[in-house]
């Protein structure tokens, strides 16, 4: 058998995230490792233990709960629309199917959200998904607040401030009591601390975020897609934080609205996995996370019904 290096990449075909030899698989062993902020997944291969290679497979970037430094964040947006999408579509495939949550509006509007959850690594994640029927006005309104893009009067979606989704949610968000802005990046990344009031006695609780939002586009199904994808951010406390003794904590997350012009129907599906640090602990905060995250849907319908168009 030849050492896999001098096999062409015609050779090889993929099974399952990983690349085999045609000729015979059985004798390869794969071992599989990814630099987070890379476009690839790198797959070294062994074969009867002394050769080896590098097949380079393209994939948009992982997402974790671990803290992302500046330097290592995805800068291109393909990469970062591709592993939001990878993750979103993960959840209806792979994850557990949670509680399903039924809310009614003081309109009178009835709601179903569905809840997902699965562990990657020690992470645990939630998932949320609902379905709607919604004239385009109101879509377009929830774009603007939860994506921050607006549509032009030539009917294009357009993005002129990349931290306004971060800004709005103060709008909406009862418990977010303060958003800073502090930079954004040249690839598009808004770097924001949210400060969280959760109400006495637990201290404020102090988030560190990177924020990308992709704006609505087209996708292969004809739906209308748009993405924000969040990532705990790799930097120190504000001082000012620190000396109002709050608690650091963590969040990430990718949201995404895909919504069909013909018919009306949106669906809106957010995962997350986050720790509200301090002395809850971490299975309190699982516990209770779904019913928190699925009551965000009515409440943030709710929440348009009193914006003007």
């Amino acid at each position: 058998m030849l050492p896999v290096s001098q096999h062409n990449a015609s050779d090889l075909t993929v099974r399952s995230g990983y690349a085999y030899l045609l000729s015979d698989p059985s004798h390869v062993r794969v071992t599989r490792r990814a630099s987070r902020n890379s476009l690839y997944l790198v797959h070294l291969f062994q074969i009867n233990n002394s050769h080896a290679c590098v097949v380079p497979q393209t994939m948009g970037f992982g997402l974790s709960a671990e803290p992302w430094a500046e330097n290592d964040l995805p800068s291109g947006r393909d990469e970062i629309l591709n592993g939001g999408l990878q993750m979103a579509s993960d959840v209806l495939k792979n994850w557990k199917r949670g509680k399903l949550y039924k809310f009614k509006n003081p309109n009178g509007e009835d709601f179903q959200v569905q809840t997902f959850h699965t562990y990657h690594g020690s992470e645990y994640w939630l998932s949320r998904q609902s379905k709607h029927t919604i004239d385009e006005a109101l879509y377009e309104k929830m774009v603007y607040y939860l994506n921050g893009s607006e549509r032009t009067k030539t009917g294009e979606w357009a993005m002129p401030d990349r931290t306004r989704r971060s800004r709005l949610e103060k709008e909406y968000i009862e418990v977010l009591s303060d958003c800073e802005i502090l930079k954004v990046t040249d690839s598009g990344w808004a770097l924001v601390n949210l400060e969280y009031n959760l109400g006495k006695p637990l201290s404020i609780r102090d988030f560190n975020e990177w924020v990308y939002p992709i704006a609505p586009y087209v996708d292969e199904t004809g739906r209308e897609v748009s993405l924000i994808v969040s990532l705990n951010a790799q930097v120190p406390m504000k001082q000012s934080s620190v000396e109002k003794n709050h608690t650091a904590a963590y969040y990430a997350s990718v949201e995404r609205l895909a919504y069909d012009r013909d018919t009306g129907e949106l669906e809106w599906l957010m995962c997350t996995t986050s720790d509200a640090g301090g002395n809850v602990p971490k299975w309190m905060q699982n516990a209770t996370i779904a019913k928190t995250v699925a009551k965000d849907v009515p409440y943030l319908f709710n929440f348009l019904n009193t914006k003007q168009t």
